[in-house]
């Protein structure tokens, strides 16, 4: 797998999660935060590929508490730059809907999106809709406070 994305993160899940920053330091990887709080009976973790190489991957998490045992969370969405607007988001957008149901007996999904990046359009053309939003919480660098905005899927 070729550019930043990609190596950072299979040599971080393939090396215990950690990769080297740019200043020499260690950070944690994605991979190994998801994998990390991954539970058969509570989570999966689903991967796309193409020609062999990883294009996307995605972590669905839910809480067995009797309360809200019945929707999951949708966690780490990511595909590779360059591999976007082929279709693999969409394609494991689908393939969550169905695990979610038929392997982990959810019924909605909910998930947190960063605002001003198109994500908004994207889930709502998958059937995702917007049900809030905590204005300015996702700070990307100074002056650059975005929107989280929490989107629902139901029923799957």
């Amino acid at each position: 797998m070729r550019g930043a994305w990609g190596t950072a993160r299979l040599r971080g899940a393939g090396t215990g999660g950690r990769t080297r920053g740019a200043e020499g330091g260690t950070r944690r990887t994605p991979w190994c935060r998801a994998g990390s709080g991954l539970a058969p009976a509570t989570s999966r973790l689903l991967t796309a590929s193409l020609g062999g190489e990883l294009a996307g991957w995605l972590h669905v998490r839910r809480d067995p508490a009797r309360l809200v045992a019945h929707w999951g969370t949708l966690h780490h969405v990511q595909t590779r730059p360059e591999l976007r607007g082929r279709g693999i988001g969409g394609a494991l957008m689908g393939y969550v809907r169905q695990v979610a149901r038929e392997e982990l007996g959810l019924e909605q999904l909910h998930l947190a999106a960063r605002g001003g990046a198109g994500l908004e359009e994207f889930y709502g053309r998958l059937g995702w809709r917007e049900s809030g939003r905590r204005p300015g919480v996702l700070r990307f660098g100074p002056g650059d406070d975005r929107d989280e905005v929490l989107m629902d899927l139901a029923p799957l």
